[in-house]
């Protein structure tokens, strides 16, 4: 089957671009209908953030099981399995009665998807080689960027067309719909590959572990999705609280920013490739100081037209840090452990994502619905994750490939990451 794939990579590309964009239209369309469920189940601004907080609990909880799931059993049923499950309780929340009610369904929404981007990044790359795997990745996340902008668009005329309740009934079936077509399209690896890299996977995920770099790289992430995260889902409140705007012009002043994402990513992906080859912490240390920047003059600025063209900038420049600090993982680790070493990058990055609305609801509600000090917490994450840009002196995974890959492919006990500094 592999060999198949090899020959067919553009159809594999569609397929896991398809899961992505289902799994982002899915987590991004809470941003646009938590002003329409704070108002019919009376909800405050800490209430708010908690219930935008509470599904990335689960998602961080998931990400490190999800990927050693994906390494143990294979990527194609790990992405199943949570594409199922994350669409079910996608179809529940339209169910939800009370805020307990939908804390409980957003928490167990998060953990079924949770298991889906080390599932989907291990599937991969084990088709496509380490130079090849940052352009592709940014071709893949693009999806996130095009289902945020059909969360922004399509959810805030859908809530006012069917409500939130049926646009949640929708999405469920859609992604079950998906879950059926991965079913009988998706490639699997062979099973004799997936036997080798199970009995050598456990070694190198321990060492993984102790290695300092890869934490420096969660860390990064962290402060980078502190911002990120924070600015998308409290903006489209922000623009209805403080600036006036109705919710559907606040659907569609949501959605440009998701143009700039998908453009970032393109952008980051093709630079790293070709101008920042092995000078990665540089798109670190500017993604992440023109990201601040732009938070800044976005919540200081006072026409509407300015607030949203310095979002739509931060957007952009997001993508570049997080293409930089992505490029690492890929182009350094094998696929054997890709879904796991993934699943730890991501739960730095998630756990940002759980905190950080809450956070900014606290804070929100502490200065009287004022969002300033909010934003300015964004900011301490974009100098967080350009701090530790600053620690790398060439921000590079490197892998000693005589003490990895044995003649017969399979990984040696040897395994050892290092950051060249």
């Amino acid at each position: 089957m592999k060999g198949k794939v090899s020959e067919n990579k553009r159809f594999l590309i569609a397929l896991l671009f398809l899961g992505w964009f289902i799994s982002s239209l899915d987590r991004m369309f809470i941003n646009i209908a938590i002003h329409p469920i704070a108002q019919e189940l009376h909800l405050d601004a800490a209430s708010m953030g908690i219930i935008l907080s509470i599904f990335y609990l689960g998602y961080t909880l998931m990400q490190l099981p999800g990927g050693l799931l994906a390494d143990l059993f294979g990527s194609k049923r790990a992405i199943i399995i949570s594409i199922t499950a994350f669409s079910l309780f996608a179809g529940l929340s339209g169910f939800a009665w009370s805020l307990v009610s939908l804390l409980i369904i957003r928490l167990i929404f998060g953990l079924g998807e949770g298991a889906f981007p080390g599932g989907a990044t291990k599937l991969m790359s084990e088709h496509f080689s380490n130079e090849k795997r940052s352009r592709v990745q940014s071709i893949l996340l693009v999806a996130i960027g095009l289902g945020s902008f059909f969360a922004s668009i399509a959810g805030a005329y859908l809530i006012t067309s069917i409500g939130w309740r049926n646009v949640y009934f929708l999405f469920g079936a859609i992604g079950i719909g998906i879950a059926m077509i991965y079913y009988f399209a998706l490639p699997s690896v062979k099973e004799k590959s997936q036997q080798k890299d199970q009995q050598d996977k456990n070694i190198p995920i321990k060492e993984l572990l102790r290695t300092a770099a890869i934490w420096k790289v969660v860390v990064a992430l962290f402060g980078l999705y502190t911002a990120m995260w924070g600015l998308i889902s409290w903006v489209p409140s922000y623009l209805i609280n403080v600036r006036k705007i109705d919710l559907l012009n606040t659907g569609i002043y949501s959605a440009l920013p998701a143009i700039s994402t998908m453009l970032g990513y393109l952008a980051g992906g093709w630079l790293v490739d070709k101008v920042f080859n092995n000078r990665e912490r540089l798109m670190i240390i500017i993604g992440n100081a023109l990201s601040a920047f732009f938070i800044y003059a976005m919540f200081t600025a006072e026409s509407i037209a300015v607030v949203v063209t310095f979002q739509v900038l931060a957007g952009f420049t997001f993508q570049i840090a997080y293409m930089g600090i992505l490029s690492i993982p890929l182009k350094s680790l094998p696929s054997s452990i890709m879904g796991s070493a993934f699943g730890l990058l991501n739960t730095g990055a998630n756990l940002a994502a759980f905190v950080t609305p809450a956070v900014m609801g606290i804070l929100i509600k502490l200065f009287d619905g004022s969002y300033e000090m909010a934003f300015y917490y964004l900011i301490l994450g974009n100098i967080l994750s350009l701090g530790l840009g600053l620690t790398l002196k060439n921000n590079r995974l490197v892998r000693n490939e005589k003490s990895i890959i044995n003649q017969d492919n399979t990984l040696d006990k040897k395994f050892e990451v290092e950051l060249i500094c």
